[in-house]
C-alpha cells in the first residue's frame, strides 16, 4: 500500500459539528481511537465563523481510523449529532484558465455526461467547420461586398 493510499485510510471526515469546536476539543474526542497524526478546521473567509463545520482528521493507521468511525458515528459532541466517515480525495477542480481544449472536448467529461455518439459526431463536426473558418477573411469579406460607409 502506497503512503498516499495509507493516509487516505488513516483519514476520517467529521461533519456537523458546532461552531464552538475547536482543533483541541476534536484531538481530546478522537485521542482514545488513537494516535493522532494531523487535525485540519478549515476556515471560511467568507463568513466571520471560526470553521466551515467539518475536519478532517489524520491517524497514524487505518485500523485507528476505523475504530473512531465505529465509535464516533451518530455521537454528540457539544451538543451536535457527529457524522464519521472515511475521508475521500477531493476532486480536481477544472480550471479554465490551464485549458487548451474545451471541456467538452475530453473524454472523461463526455464519459461523465453521458455523451451519446450522435452529440460526439456533431461535436466533432463542428470542430471541423471552425478549423476551416478564419474569421479575418469573413470580416474582409463582408466590408468588401458592403461598400463604403455614408456619413
Amino acid at each position: 500500500m502506497s503512503v498516499q493510499e495509507t493516509k487516505l485510510k488513516s483519514t476520517i471526515y467529521i461533519s456537523g459539528l458546532d461552531m464552538s469546536v475547536t482543533t483541541e476539543g476534536l484531538h481530546y474526542a478522537f485521542i482514545p481511537f488513537g494516535d493522532i497524526v494531523d487535525i485540519q478546521l478549515p476556515k471560511d473567509d467568507k463568513s466571520n465563523e471560526p470553521h466551515r463545520g467539518f475536519a478532517l482528521l489524520e491517524f497514524d493507521t487505518p485500523l485507528d481510523a476505523e475504530a473512531a468511525i465505529e465509535n464516533m458515528n451518530q455521537a454528540q459532541l457539544n451538543g451536535r449529532t457527529l457524522k464519521v466517515t472515511l475521508s475521500k480525495p477531493q476532486k480536481e477542480r477544472f480550471d479554465i484558465s490551464k485549458a487548451k481544449v474545451a471541456v467538452w472536448d475530453s473524454e472523461s467529461w463526455m464519459q461523465e455526461h453521458n455523451v451519446d455518439e450522435s452529440d460526439r459526431r456533431a461535436i466533432e463536426e463542428s470542430k471541423a467547420v471552425a478549423e476551416g473558418f478564419d474569421a479575418m477573411q469573413n470580416l474582409e469579406n463582408e466590408t468588401e461586398t458592403a461598400g463604403p460607409t455614408e456619413s
